[in-house]
């Protein structure tokens, strides 16, 4: 890190005004600020293993000036609720910029147990990630364009409705980059108790994970929100399926 002496002190004032007038004009250039926004939401799920629901799962997005935060609060329901009671919560602040998510802060919290319960800040000076989890704090290095594992759902909506069609990410999870990838399959027409929806299916497949397919129906008039997803994981098919919007 570098040090000022004394004898710097202008260069020092010099430099912090060019910085924070860089900051100023980042976030608030109109062409910035009329980018491609998204709307604030609020989507309830139930989800299911094998056909039974253990649960219920609220997505929510608000909005600050340029900051956004994407939560989710999920309860068990019957016998689930019995097992595994309290409620997890995943919480992801980004912002929007040149048309990228770019994530500052993610928290994943599990009220039934306090030792669950991490952090993940980004330094995209350093290009750096730290997570606090319990005594085993990590820290890396990550390229542009990493994502949390929650919050790159949003840029997977992003870049679906610019075009892309099989996206890929690099997450930051558990001390180590992994990477996502999404292939775009076909429409389909499908039901839940929110509606009947025409849809974009997409399969993502965990690179080194042959045996975990994920399918994910995306609703192009909502901005690709994910209306379904269906995660195959060994014997089990977890399910989470839109019955309300927002």
């Amino acid at each position: 890190m570098q040090r000022f002496s004394k004898n710097n002190k202008p260069f020092q004032a010099n430099w912090l005004i060019s910085m924070l007038a860089s900051l100023l004009c980042l976030f608030n250039s109109p062409l910035l600020l009329a980018e491609h926004r998204f709307e604030p939401f609020t989507a309830v799920y139930t989800v299911s293993r094998n056909g039974s629901e253990i649960g219920v799962r609220t997505h929510k997005l608000t909005q600050q000036d340029n900051l956004y935060l994407y939560e989710a609060r999920m309860h068990t329901t019957g016998l689930a609720s019995l097992i595994k009671p309290g409620v997890i919560t995943e919480r992801s602040q980004w912002l929007l910029q040149n048309k990228q998510i770019v994530p500052i802060n993610y928290e994943y919290r599990d009220s039934s147990d306090d030792d669950r319960f991490s952090q993940l800040i980004f330094d995209w000076q350093k290009h750096s990630v730290t997570n606090h989890v319990g005594n085993k704090p990590w820290k890396m290095t990550i390229p542009d364009g990493t994502q949390d594992k929650f919050g790159y759902m949003l840029a997977l909506m992003h870049d679906l409705k610019h075009g892309e069609k099989n996206p890929q990410y690099k997450i930051a999870d558990g001390g180590r980059l992994k990477t996502y990838q999404f292939k775009t399959l076909a429409t389909e027409v499908i039901t839940t108790a929110a509606g009947r929806f025409k849809t974009v299916k997409l399969q993502r497949i965990r690179v080194g994970k042959k045996n975990r397919i994920t399918y994910i129906w995306c609703l192009p008039e909502k901005n690709f929100l994910p209306i379904k997803i269906e995660r195959h994981k060994r014997d089990n098919i977890y399910t989470m399926e839109l019955t309300k919007l927002e």
